[in-house]
């Protein structure tokens, strides 16, 4: 569904008859009310309910669409998606309206084409498929940083700077028990060149 701004611009004011010229096979009422349900449709983002097989047949064969699709061809091209919405709304504006509005639709197609064209609609669903993919990729980029990140196998981290936290202080460890080991007292080795001859001491019990 479209801003209420957006659908306002593009549905009102409502088409009337007197805008148009009746052909041999359709009268003006009944092409202005084709033209104001393509306007509902269209600000209705396209509901599958509003696309009738009378609507499909007309709209068919209007905006230089091929008839060749059947109903569910023409929904599945152009309506299925935000990039097939695109299209269909590019194309509709795009139309240079061609014929004789007494022998086709050609004035109802010129007065659709110019709301659309200064409503700015098409410009916002880009915007909309632009945030729709962002949010994909990043849905996308996270659940592939879940599955590849490193995992420590003692402590569930799953911060990186916690990981890294964990590696210094493991680093840490193994430097205090190092340090540790340095620190006792060393006993030379007997027999050692380093050692001094102890000095004889006077035999206090001699001659007793």
């Amino acid at each position: 569904m479209l801003p209420t701004a957006f659908a306002r611009a593009i549905r009102l004011p409502l088409l009337t008859p007197e805008q148009f010229t009746p052909t041999k096979w359709d009268d003006a009422p009944t092409k202005a009310k084709f033209g104001n349900h393509l306007l509902r449709f269209i600000t209705e983002d396209f509901p599958e309910t509003l696309f009738t097989q009378k609507f499909y047949q007309r709209l068919s064969n209007t905006f230089g669409h091929i008839a060749c699709y059947d109903r569910h061809g023409f929904w599945s091209e152009f309506f299925i998606s935000r990039t097939a919405k695109i299209d269909f709304l590019d194309q509709t504006i795009r139309h240079p309206c061609y014929g004789d509005p007494a022998w086709t639709y050609s004035d109802v197609e010129q007065v659709i084409r110019a709301r659309l064209k200064q409503s700015g609609v098409i410009d916002w669903h880009r915007r909309l498929l632009a945030q729709e993919s962002e949010a994909r990729e990043r849905a996308e980029y996270e659940r592939l940083d879940r599955k590849f990140s490193p995992r420590l196998t003692d402590r569930n981290i799953s911060n990186p700077a916690d990981a890294k936290a964990t590696a210094c202080e493991c680093f840490s460890g193994e430097i205090t028990q190092a340090d540790q080991v340095c620190a006792q007292p060393r006993v030379p080795p007997t027999g050692h060149s380093s050692l001094k001859t102890p000095v004889a001491q006077p035999d206090l019990f001699a001659g007793l």
